[in-house]
């Protein structure tokens, strides 16, 4: 039997989403999280600057 397994995971067991944490980044504004494609702020109405990556 191997010594460096890798960790077990359950089946059906979910994984962090890093995409749903990729969606959002932050209002220089107001430090809301806003979604990255806003080009407004719903929390505090400022202008967003769209940024291509």
């Amino acid at each position: 039997m191997s010594r460096h397994r890798t960790p077990r995971r359950w089946p059906f067991q979910r994984r962090r989403d890093d995409l749903l944490e990729r969606s959002f980044r932050r209002c220089p504004a107001c430090a809301e999280d806003v979604h990255v494609f806003a080009d407004v702020c719903r929390h505090c109405g400022g202008e967003l600057e769209l940024r291509a990556s």
